[in-house]
């Protein structure tokens, strides 16, 4: 279990009710929480990660009409270019985790903060605000897209078990079996701008976890 308090911290929509720019809210999600877990707020500007997602696509004239962001190369590009979020620029350094390992999934949410997931939705997910899970039997409806989301607690590993992603600026609560039927990657961030002074991170093992200087 990794209990965190969902009272006083919360995801930022940053544009994606009516942009597909979720890859670029998540990374400023991320980044987020990050600095609340090591005891601080971190000034976005709001503005910035649709800007983002803007300049990694080129800057079409009509973003509301772009089909969002691969999430491998976004990283990749804010990895090579920085994420400006108006008072300073970012860097995470990142890796990705075996997507079918829930311990992997969850040592790495121990240690990183959260981690960024990429998810395909389906239309039952579009009309519910309650608990996000695959029944038996159920029809979900068809497939509506790629999304991406950051996931920041668990309680138990069991598929039944409740987790919290971020999205559309709120906590949505969903299941790891909801979560295995609709996870299609994920990936571990370390921000080394971000973390406490008395300690930093040196890199990425291969199941998602951070090695320490």
């Amino acid at each position: 279990m990794l209990d965190r308090s969902l009272a006083d911290f919360g995801p930022q929509a940053y544009g994606n009710m009516d942009y597909p720019d979720c890859t670029a809210a998540t990374l400023a999600n991320c980044a987020r929480a990050v600095s609340y877990l090591n005891g601080y707020d971190l000034t976005v500007d709001p503005a910035t990660p649709l800007e983002f997602y803007g300049n990694f696509l080129g800057n079409p004239p009509d973003l509301a009409d772009t089909d969002g962001a691969n999430v491998v190369e976004l990283l990749t590009y804010q990895g090579a270019r920085g994420f400006n979020i108006g008072p300073q620029s970012l860097v995470a350094n990142w890796g990705t985790i075996d997507t079918t390992s829930r311990s992997a999934l969850a040592r790495c949410l121990s240690r990183l903060g959260p981690v960024y997931l990429g998810i395909t939705l389906r239309e039952r997910e579009m009309d519910t605000s309650a608990v996000w899970d695959v029944v038996s039997g159920r029809d979900d409806g068809p497939k509506v897209g790629g999304h991406a989301v950051p996931l920041w607690s668990y309680a138990g590993l069991a598929d039944d078990s409740i987790c919290q992603i971020g999205t559309w600026g709120r906590w949505q609560a969903v299941t790891w079996g909801w979560l295995a039927a609709r996870l299609d990657e994920a990936h571990g961030l370390v921000w080394r701008q971000l973390e406490k002074a008395d300690g930093f991170y040196i890199g990425l093992t291969p199941d998602g976890l951070a090695a320490e200087l």
